[in-house]
């Protein structure tokens, strides 16, 4: 904040990007997103809020093998609002959790944890660097 005049005034730069949500938000973001997305992985990336930024994300993410780089952009959906990321997986593939974290972090960004669905319950599964 800036005071000007007497007056507060905020700036926000492109590159600030959104808040970090809550957890619960996050949560019932994520239930949706499983519930529509077939063969995808989802995680929570922290800091992931301003998707100019996080774009080395993608680039590192859609050279995986297992990636379907024909669906969403290159394979992987960035939704910085909510800081999940969703990766499209090929037909036949699983995702390589160890690969995944590896990339993001080599991005510059912290891979929290992943989400699926079980019995209509959201699990999630911490990533081994964060659970340290």
């Amino acid at each position: 904040m800036t005071s000007f005049f007497g007056v507060q005034i905020g700036f926000v730069n492109a590159a600030d990007g959104v808040p970090e949500v809550s957890r619960d938000v996050r949560a019932k973001v994520a239930i949706g997103k499983l519930q529509v997305q077939k063969q995808a992985a989802l995680l929570y990336v922290k800091g992931m809020t301003c998707p100019s930024c996080a774009i080395g994300i993608r680039v590192k993410l859609s050279k995986l093998d297992f990636v379907d780089r024909d669906r969403f952009k290159r394979g992987i959906e960035m939704d910085c609002n909510n800081q999940l990321l969703t990766v499209a997986l090929k037909d036949g593939t699983s995702p390589n959790w160890t690969r995944i974290e590896q990339e993001i972090d080599n991005a510059g960004y912290v891979a929290v944890e992943w989400f699926s669905m079980q019995k209509d319950e959201l699990k999630s599964y911490p990533f081994l660097k964060v659970a340290e």
